[in-house]
């Protein structure tokens, strides 16, 4: 059988000041219209940025030695770990926003991202010489946007779009992409998944159903364990360095 389908991931790169985050935005906006589940992935480059907020309680527990930290509000949890990502790989980033997810959206990445041809990319751009750069560097390039001028591309097969005046027609770019993909996805959810040392392994359906029935076996018997059959798994496993 097939491997399972990956969740379609799509990249907005350009240039600082070129509107990575009014384009990524845009496309939440209009994706999530269209019935896209979107989950989305920016890359923050300061490199003593920290979420959490000086003197706040989840701050003061991560400076006593908690690795770890979850917070939970009425509505929104949030969870704050404490690790090197300087060599995640793109598997690393995406795989904390791929339960129930159909497209993940990156903001940034560049170096990650720049020529792997399975990842699509938006590339917003502010002049003409950016334009010619990013043609250079990043494969495939779905469609171009930011303060350039239809003139400025008029000579490129990529087409651009104007995210402020026509923010369908991005949406409806991505969706030509990603649409078989997703469709054939949500047919045959995953419903199992098994991560080692951040690589989420490719599992076919046969797999997954016999794995569940062992696992939902060995569950039963355990104290206060309640099995109702339909529950998504997953099994995480690292090596003992990672979990010093």
């Amino acid at each position: 059988m097939p491997a399972p389908l990956s969740t379609p991931i799509i990249a907005v790169v350009g240039s600082r000041k070129s509107g990575k985050t009014t384009t990524a935005e845009t496309m939440v906006r209009e994706l999530t219209k269209k019935g896209y589940r979107v989950a989305t992935v920016k890359h923050i480059h300061e490199p003593n940025f920290t979420i959490d907020a000086k003197g706040k309680d989840t701050c003061r527990l991560a400076q006593a030695g908690a690795h770890i930290t979850v917070g939970v509000a009425t509505k929104e949890l949030a969870t704050i770990r404490k690790v090197d990502t300087t060599k995640y790989s793109l598997s690393n980033i995406t795989q904390h926003c791929r339960d129930n997810t159909d497209i993940i959206i990156l903001e940034g990445f560049r170096a990650l991202v720049a020529q792997d041809p399975t990842v699509p990319k938006i590339v917003t751009a502010k002049t003409k010489d950016e334009i010619k750069e990013a043609t250079q560097v990043f494969k495939p390039i779905l469609a171009l946007t930011g303060p350039i001028s239809k003139a400025d591309v008029a000579t490129l097969k990529i087409p651009y779009v104007d995210v402020i005046k026509e923010p369908e027609k991005l949406a409806e770019i991505i969706d030509k992409r990603v649409a078989p993909i997703v469709q054939k996805r949500r047919a045959s959810r995953e419903t199992l998944s098994i991560d080692i040392n951040g690589k989420m392994l490719p599992i076919n359906p046969y797999v997954q159903k016999v794995t569940r029935n062992v696992l939902f076996a060995v569950a039963s018997t355990l104290k206060g364990a309640s099995i109702k059959g339909d529950e998504n798994v997953q099994i995480t496993i690292t090596s003992q360095s990672n979990t010093d």
